[in-house]
């Protein structure tokens, strides 16, 4: 089987050797501290790492703005927890990341879709939204969005769009949430700014993760908000976990200081786009021409459309007899569209995996059409 169904980074990133060194040295040298419980915000000295990466960026952050949270999932929980009440309504991307649609839903929310194009959210559709909405009396708690390498579309929210959509969350005072786990994958086209770094009015709350950018199973990502919501937040995540794990606090923030984090980017972007490239050329070379699909400028995903008569759920069990797999990317429609789409993942199957099954799956497609 192989699969382009997960959101798996590489294994051949992690830094093992690096990562074991540093552990070695905390309990040596903290290990009292390294295993005990502790803040609730999340250590002092990572929370001063974040802030010091985050500037980089432009991004006005301090320490005290920072919630370090057991991945970025628990950061959306946090957020749904806080925010929302049954029947209030957010505004999504149209196709939206399953695990935000998941956690807004648990909470009861009532989803408003927004389609996006090949530059992120279409920003004319939005205000419509919102205007119709503010006209029936009702205002969103937040529009939740993806902007770099949308998960799972691929596609990049441009400059002039975010700068339009922070002008619509001053204008209909509406909060934006900024999830960005893969923004600093980037490994073509041209920088575009954080939306948080270009509001003034501390109207964005973001999140990032090290999932990405050193491996998962350390399960620490963070929330950077404005100080008015950041005590709410911490007492969510206080009834939830008590604080997020401090030994692999300490290891990253060890790392951090230590300067390893830009070459471990460097080598991570090298990496995937090679395999970007080696599954567009797939594409290019297997695929019948009625079927379309993004190329990313950064992330782990591309999108692929099918014709519009065809359907990828029913698609899928013919595609796992021929060894290979997807996902859904009506999963990432709540309103049950998007059934000719589907989303493949390039950042975990070798250059020879994607090359074979690309080629399996346009068979599926081609007999199937």
């Amino acid at each position: 089987m192989i699969s382009f169904g997960g959101g798996l980074p590489s294994p051949e990133t992690f830094p093992i050797k690096e990562i074991e060194e540093i552990a070695c040295q905390m309990l040596r040298e903290k290990g009292t501290v390294a295993l005990q419980y502790g803040p609730t915000e999340g250590e002092p000295e990572l929370r001063e790492e974040i802030t010091k990466w985050m500037r980089r960026e432009k991004a006005a952050v301090k320490p005290e703005n920072i919630l370090v949270t057991s991945g970025s999932q628990q950061g959306l929980d946090i957020i749904s927890k806080i925010f929302l009440d049954p029947d209030d309504i957010i505004i999504v991307e149209l196709p939206s990341y399953m695990g935000g649609l998941q956690a807004f839903s648990a909470y009861r929310a009532k989803l408003v879709g927004v389609p996006q194009d090949n530059d992120g959210i279409r920003t004319d559709l939005l205000e419509k939204a919102l205007a119709k909405l503010a006209r029936r009396h009702r205002k969103p708690k937040f529009i939740y969005v993806v902007p770099d390498f949308q998960n799972p579309s691929g596609v990049t929210l441009t400059l002039e769009r975010r700068k339009r959509l922070l002008e619509l969350a001053h204008e209909y005072e509406v909060p934006i949430i900024e999830d960005s786990p893969y923004r600093d994958l980037r490994f073509a086209g041209n920088f575009v700014p954080m939306i948080c770094s270009l509001d003034n009015e501390n109207h964005v709350i973001a999140l990032g993760t090290f999932s990405k950018l050193l491996c998962p199973g350390l399960r620490l990502a963070w929330i950077a908000a404005p100080t008015d919501w950041m005590e709410r937040m911490v007492a969510a995540k206080q009834s939830m976990d008590l604080s997020s794990p401090i030994f692999t606090q300490l290891i990253v923030a060890e790392y951090l200081k230590r300067g390893l984090l830009p070459q471990q980017v460097d080598n991570i972007r090298k990496l995937y786009a090679k395999k970007r490239e080696a599954m567009i050329k797939a594409l290019q070379r297997y695929m019948p021409r009625e079927v379309t699909w993004t190329e990313p400028e950064g992330g782990l995903f591309l999108w692929v459309k099918l014709p519009n008569q065809m359907d990828t759920n029913a698609l899928f069990p013919k595609a796992v007899e021929s060894k290979v797999a997807y996902v859904i990317v009506s999963a990432f429609h709540f309103n049950g569209k998007g059934q000719n789409t589907m989303r493949l993942n390039f950042s975990y199957p070798s250059e020879a995996q994607i090359e074979e099954g690309i080629r399996r799956l346009a068979n599926v497609i081609r007999e199937n059409m």
